[in-house]
């Protein structure tokens, strides 16, 4: 297998077995007691962005010397140690269930921060084999161990198990397939080099990773756990996307944007990659869009539906807006210009928040609807900003995602146009219909779009 294929299945195994247990043991679950795991694991799944994406990225565009390895791990064990103190203070004063949950849940932050760095390796040596192996073996041992518990009459608490386990085990393999361990104390000029990438990009992933965790927090707080859980359910079903469409790529995109810099191939491998990401993106999100109420109805059963499938389209365009922004984000971090893609997280979460203040006094569907919408306003200016620094025209960027993303619209219509004749067919034969109907027409049409002939455009 090639290097992409193994990215393939480790973003697989890492987002869509999670994706998958979770939309499972959502069958048999309450949408209440969805909620309330939901809100005892938003503090947690917006904290791991720190280690995930800030030190994890910021050790892989060091110099990787012994010093900066012992202070990477100082300040990554440091700061999951701190995580987990606040949330197990934090679960002192929340009502049950979420504080029960969020208890349990705490030292999950403290088990990623001892292998950020190892998994941080791995991946800098493109092992992306090991890792994938190693991801699919902690989610399936995990997972075995929710479907028991949640067989044993845990409810919520098997999705729990989940997570620990899941962290455990992947800590466990990490840190015995890196065998990195720091030999010496950090030195200070050692820590004062570290933290500014840390803190750009972990500023920046907090920022851009806070949107969902807090809108989650706060659909359950003005409109109760019921709606929180059907919230969740949409942000499941978009994770389980990301994974099929954009994490593979992403997750390798920044280590060769990272050995193209400097170079005039970086601004070329810009706009191959926001012509894949656009091609794979546009098919499954569009797709995606109109098959949202049969793959609800499948994955979390009808009694979840109903109330899920109107906000299933607006996760969608988001994920789409998200896919569009991450050839952006990665070139312009192994550049070293988190800055700007910081600005940008905060642009988005400030314009979120805004929306939703009114949005969440009418329904979950409008909280839903304004998050592609501040995504997508956001985009269009960071977009202006970003492309002369990488030396790419405009032009050159659109007309790169543009036969994707006319084709998948085109695709989406005619879809739902076919939705009248398809209506009395079971849920699972309408859904491989329209996938495959969906593909071929898809298919063509990028290759009509692909062979009309278009005027040159520099980069």
């Amino acid at each position: 297998m090639t290097q992409a294929a193994w990215s393939v299945l480790l973003q697989w195994s890492r987002l869509g077995v999670n994706a998958a247990l979770f939309l499972i043991v959502a069958r048999y679950l309450t949408l209440a007691e969805i909620g309330a795991f939901a809100t005892a694991f938003a503090p947690i799944r917006l904290l791991q962005v720190v280690h995930k994406s800030g030190i994890a990225d910021a050790y892989l565009v060091s110099d990787k010397g012994e010093s900066q390895r012992s202070a990477f791990f100082t300040l990554s064990v440091s700061l999951g140690l701190s995580f987990t103190a606040i949330l197990g203070l934090s679960a002192l004063i929340l009502p049950d269930p979420i504080a029960h949950l969020m208890a349990a849940l705490c030292p999950v932050p403290l088990i990623i921060g001892l292998s950020a760095i190892p998994e941080a390796t791995l991946r800098a040596d493109l092992r992306i084999k090991a890792l994938a192996l190693r991801t699919l073996i902690a989610q399936l041992f995990a997972a075995a161990l929710a479907l028991l518990a949640l067989n044993a009459g845990w409810g919520a608490a098997s999705l729990v198990v989940f997570a620990l386990i899941n962290a455990l085990v992947t800590a466990i393999i990490s840190i015995a397939l890196a065998r990195v361990f720091p030999t010496s104390l950090p030195t200070r000029p050692a820590l004062r080099a570290a933290l500014p990438d840390i803190t750009h990009i972990s500023a920046r992933d907090l920022a851009g990773g806070a949107t969902l965790p807090l809108m989650q927090l706060a659909v359950g707080a003005v409109l109760g756990l019921p709606a929180a859980g059907a919230f969740q359910i949409a942000a499941r079903i978009l994770s389980l996307l990301d994974a099929l469409a954009i994490s593979p790529i992403r997750y390798i995109t920044l280590p060769h944007f990272a050995a193209l810099v400097e170079t005039p191939s970086l601004s070329v491998a810009v706009l191959r990659s926001l012509r894949l990401t656009s091609l794979i993106a546009s098919f499954v999100y569009f797709g995606a869009m109109v098959v949202s109420a049969d793959l609800l109805t499948i994955s979390v059963g009808p009694a979840h539906t109903q109330i899920t499938a109107p906000l299933l389209p607006a996760f969608c365009l988001l994920g789409l807006v998200g896919a569009l922004a991450m050839s952006l984000n990665q070139s312009l971090t192994a550049i070293g210009h988190t800055r700007l893609t910081l600005y940008r997280a905060l642009a988005n979460l400030m314009l979120t928040a805004l929306l939703a203040i009114p949005a969440l006094m009418l329904s979950t569907t409008a909280a839903a609807a304004i998050l592609p919408l501040a995504a997508t306003l956001v985009l269009t200016i960071y977009a202006r900003v970003a492309l002369p620094i990488l030396g790419i025209n405009r032009r050159a960027a659109l007309m790169a995602i543009a036969p994707a993303l006319l084709a998948g619209a085109l695709m989406a219509i005619s879809l739902t146009t076919a939705e009248v004749s398809l209506r009395n067919l079971p849920p699972m034969l309408r859904l491989v219909f329209k996938i495959g109907l969906g593909a071929g027409f898809y298919s063509a049409l990028i290759l009509a779009l692909n062979s009309l002939p278009r005027r040159p455009v520099s980069l």
